[in-house]
């Protein structure tokens, strides 16, 4: 392909792509059609298996991540076990959202008190009843 930029003429060509051919498919207008995955593409790993609502989910680190291979039948491989060390980050993490949360709780029920809100105040004191839950 020939490009030109303010008079300079240069030659650029496209690199080739390999391209896996995936499971996911179907007609649109009357031609099949199916989705395609680049093949250099990194994976995800999942470092954590979490929950959200009963709903398995896992984290990754995009810079720990293989060559992409065909997409597996699950959209995600849950880790087999996590290293004490992680488990540890996380409990800690948790534990410092929380004290977070409990500085910032006292921290608007001091201002209500000085401005004299008391319904402000009410609603922060049932907040932090629902947080030492």
């Amino acid at each position: 392909m020939r490009l030109t930029y303010r008079g300079a003429s240069t030659a650029y060509e496209l690199p080739t792509i390999d391209m896996l051919e995936g499971d996911i498919g179907g007609t649109y207008r009357g031609q099949p059609w199916r989705l395609r995955y680049p093949r250099h593409i990194p994976e995800v790993q999942p470092i954590a298996e979490l929950k959200y609502r009963g709903v398995p989910y896992g984290t990754g680190n995009p810079a720990q991540a293989d060559a992409r291979v065909p997409p597996p039948a699950s959209p995600w491989h849950p880790a087999p076990f996590i290293p004490k060390s992680r488990k540890t980050l996380f409990s800690e993490t948790a534990k410092i959202h929380r004290a977070n949360l409990y500085h910032n709780l006292e921290r608007r029920m001091q201002a209500a008190k000085a401005r004299g809100d008391k319904k402000l105040l009410q609603l922060l004191e049932s907040e932090f009843q629902q947080l030492a839950c």
